[in-house]
């Protein structure tokens, strides 16, 4: 049985949670988005998602020796890099641990994301969340990078760019913004792979062929 005192710091700890979610919603045109959020966070907006694992498993460092004041790193203690355009392939034998460390890592980007250092941002109801960023045209890039410091990779999908000629004419500083949390919950950002018949499941479902 729970303690009183724990009860109550428990439901203060889903309050508090429930408050800084509201808080932190955003929405806003891709006008908006530009001014108000790349301008001051250019490179928090245009990481790849290796680049935000990475940068999650250093905040939840900072957090925690912040809390603790020493070195050890409790995402990963309670239970039990960085590469681009790459899958993370996990090997090893049953039991050892693989199938936790990813669930440890979904929860650390879930809660990072609710972070003003975690923040992503997608294109309003786009079934893929994809980065607004992918609006700007290719021959506005250049200068974009020169104007922030940073580089824009992606094109826009043929959903938004469908809704982008329908809905506003191709006036892409109208389309909307929105603030986006991960969530496997919701499919939002995290996602599972699990084959009907593991004896036959073919690897290169997830990797492709080899060469």
């Amino acid at each position: 049985m729970a303690s009183g005192a724990n009860s109550e710091k428990f439901i203060e700890s889903l309050s508090t949670f429930t408050r800084e979610h509201q808080a932190k919603q955003w929405r806003g045109t891709f006008a908006e988005f530009v001014r108000d959020i790349v301008g001051p966070q250019s490179r928090l907006v245009t990481r790849s998602s290796h680049q935000y694992v990475w940068d999650m498993l250093r905040w939840m460092q900072r957090r925690e020796q912040k809390e603790t004041d020493d070195n050890h790193f409790r995402l990963f203690s309670h239970e039990l890099f960085e590469v681009g355009r790459r899958l993370l392939l996990l090997l090893g034998p049953p039991s050892g641990g693989k199938s936790s460390l990813v669930i440890l890592l979904k929860r650390g980007i879930e809660e990072y994301s609710l972070t003003d250092e975690g923040a992503i941002y997608g294109l309003q109801g786009s079934p893929l969340h994809e980065n607004p960023l992918n609006l700007v045209p290719y021959s506005l890039r250049a200068e974009f990078r020169e104007t922030y410091g940073v580089d824009i990779q992606g094109d826009p999908s043929p959903w938004a760019q469908s809704v982008l000629e329908h809905d506003y004419a191709g006036d892409f500083m109208r389309y909307p913004v929105e603030r986006i949390f991960l969530s496997e919950a919701r499919r939002m950002g995290v996602g599972t792979y699990a084959p009907h018949d593991p004896t036959t499941a073919d690897i290169a479902d997830l990797i492709g062929s080899v060469d």
